[in-house]
């Protein structure tokens, strides 16, 4: 009877182990949280290139919006257990004992996905609308190279004319252009350009101010930046210009940045995506010729009629792959500006979008 009594004391001992209370909230946030934030990573990149290719082959581009996620587990579990003895005389043979256990679980994993279409006025008007001088210096200011984000986001400083992209065919820009955005990031680099904000008469839109120091420099960058002076006409004796949005300035005190919209911006990568020949030959695509930058191409987009293998996006458009390589540090660094400016244009309250729900469910059990 030791036996039996030893048999029993280990099958309550299972039981209550079993039965015991587990929690799986803390475990989740470490299986969900980084998958969960990879996949809006992966399909914000793939859902803008998939636009940038759309622009190239001048289709619509459309923005869906991820709103919200909620996902919500239930965690269910039975156990049940059998025991039974079977005495007999001692002059038996032995004693038998017969005991069972059996249990099952089930977890149910019920995410809740929002998905919102970018259609609104307000949507349209800061897609379209150019982004304000300001946006784009203050990007400057907080260390954003210079040279590229004014190649991207900058239509003319004071007359100076970046290339342009009109009625389907390119225009290249004014050599003096991308001479004042390599002598400015030199400047940027040096710490002899500053951005600050003073208080003008009309309190709701204070006056930006733009200061270039070339005193007391090192002569080479002095001279640079003299010819950055000669290039805009700027007054040579003045060190603050104030920042103002236009084709030409009223005075020479002045600094006239004519900005791109989003959608202009995002058309200038479309231009590096490399159709495919086919798709020339019957017009889907306009043929651009050599639609390049003086400079280094700030996006570019391969195509083929497979899946790449070492991609950092990949969309499928009209029957082919398009991607941009994981190897390419120019096009993932434009998309990671592509990403901020698209968040600098996003002013002004939301309208109430359709909104579509989907409700994911899956559940696994043992």
């Amino acid at each position: 009877m030791k036996l039996s009594r030893t048999r029993h004391i280990v099958i309550l001992i299972a039981l209550l182990v079993i039965t015991g209370c587990q929690h799986i909230g803390p475990r989740t946030i470490l299986d969900d949280r980084i998958p969960y934030n990879e996949a809006i990573v992966t399909s914000w990149k793939q859902q803008t290139l998939l636009n940038i290719v759309r622009l190239r082959y001048l289709d619509v581009p459309e923005f869906v919006d991820v709103p919200s996620m909620v996902n919500g587990y239930e965690h269910n579990r039975t156990t049940s257990g059998s025991f039974g003895a079977e005495v007999h005389p001692q002059d038996h043979v032995a004693n038998f004992l017969t005991f069972g256990l059996s249990g099952s679980r089930t977890m149910s994993d019920r995410p809740t996905v929002t998905y919102s279409p970018q259609t609104g006025s307000q949507f349209t008007r800061n897609l379209t609308n150019p982004l304000p001088p300001v946006s784009i210096l203050n990007l400057i200011e907080s260390g954003t190279p210079a040279d590229v984000v004014m190649e991207l986001a900058v239509e003319s400083i004071n007359g100076i004319r970046n290339r342009q992209f009109v009625g389907g065919k390119m225009q290249q820009g004014d050599p003096e252009f991308y001479q004042v955005l390599q002598n400015i990031s030199k400047a940027q680099a040096s710490g002899h350009v500053s951005l600050r904000v003073k208080p003008g008469s009309d309190k709701e839109h204070p006056d930006i101010l733009l200061t270039i120091q070339d005193r007391d420099i090192p002569p080479a960058l002095a001279e640079e930046l003299a010819q950055t002076r000669k290039l805009l006409r700027l007054d040579p004796d003045v060190h603050e210009f104030k920042v103002v949005f236009g084709m030409l300035p009223e005075s020479n005190d002045e600094i006239a940045f004519r900005t791109r919209s989003v959608l202009r911006i995002m058309t200038f990568p479309a231009l590096n995506v490399q159709v495919p020949d086919n798709h020339l030959a019957d017009g889907r695509a306009l043929d651009l010729g050599d639609a390049g930058s003086t400079t280094q191409p700030q996006l570019t987009v391969h195509s083929g009629c497979e899946k790449p293998c070492d991609d950092d996006a990949a969309v499928q458009y009209q029957g082919f792959w398009f991607w941009i390589d994981h190897r390419d540090f120019h096009s993932k660094r434009s998309m990671g500006y592509l990403k901020i400016l698209l968040a600098l244009a996003d002013t002004g309250p939301r309208e109430a979008a359709p909104a579509l729900t989907i409700r994911a469910n899956s559940a696994a059990s043992s």
